[in-house]
C-alpha cells in the first residue's frame, strides 16, 4: 500500500475512535464495528484500484515492448534485403 492509502486509513480509524469516545454512554461497539467495516471496505477498494492501475501500467509497458521488438525486427530484416 502506498503512503497516501495508509494515511487515509489511519485518519479514518482516528476519526472513528474519536466519534466513539465522545459519547457520554461510553464506547458504542456497534458503531465501532460499522466504522471498522467501512474502513476495511475503503482499504479493499483502494487496493483494488491500485492493482488495476498497476495492471494498466504493465499492459502499456508490454505494448511498448512489443512495438519496440517489432520495430527492431523490421529494421533488422530491412538490412538483409
Amino acid at each position: 500500500m502506498n503512503k497516501l492509502t495508509l494515511s487515509a486509513l489511519a485518519l479514518l480509524m482516528t476519526l472513528g475512535l474519536a466519534a466513539c469516545s465522545q459519547e457520554d454512554e461510553g464506547a458504542d461497539f456497534e458503531e465501532a464495528a460499522d466504522n471498522a467495516a467501512e474502513m476495511a471496505d475503503d482499504a479493499g477498494d483502494s487496493i483494488e484500484e491500485g492493482a488495476e492501475e498497476a495492471g494498466d501500467e504493465m499492459g502499456d509497458a508490454a505494448d511498448e515492448a512489443g512495438d519496440s521488438m517489432e520495430e527492431g525486427y523490421e529494421e533488422a530484416t530491412e538490412d538483409d534485403k
